[in-house]
């Protein structure tokens, strides 16, 4: 598994299926420019392809359009890959605001942006180091 720099995640725990196609576009494309021909592509096609509801999928911000993803494909982590997005629609949209345009069909799209402030909530992960705590030799009766 690759080494993922320290990061504040959140897990995507509502419109799945909208970030599956964002994921079918970028594929999509991919296909088109010939970028097929490496692990994280067909992992990122078998994704596509599963109901959103049996998928786990992490964001972590790390710029103002970019996202550390983590995506799972079993509930294990067992199969799990993490990719660099870098939210294009988002990054075009503070454009058009800049210049005072707010009538564009970018502001139509959903991007990760979109995602990532109205549909996670932090992850906690589960701790399996917890100390154990000594119990008593005595029971106690009341």
């Amino acid at each position: 598994m690759q080494q993922v720099p320290e990061a504040e995640w959140k897990e995507l725990v509502s419109r799945k299926d909208e970030f599956l196609h964002i994921l079918r576009i970028l594929n999509h494309y991919y296909e088109m420019t010939g970028k097929t021909k490496n692990d994280l592509f067909a992992f990122r096609n078998k994704l596509v392809n599963l109901p959103p509801d049996t998928v786990s999928i992490y964001l972590s911000k790390i710029g103002p359009y970019e996202y550390f993803v983590r995506a799972c494909l079993d509930q294990k982590f067992e199969t799990a890959e993490t990719w660099v997005h870098i939210d294009g629609i988002a990054e075009e949209r503070a454009k058009f605001i800049e210049i005072g345009n707010q009538n564009h069909p970018v502001f139509s799209i959903t991007c990760l942006q979109d995602l990532y402030d109205s549909a996670t909530l932090p992850y906690v992960p589960k701790n399996n180091s917890k100390k154990k705590v000594a119990k008593s030799k005595k029971a106690i009766k009341i």
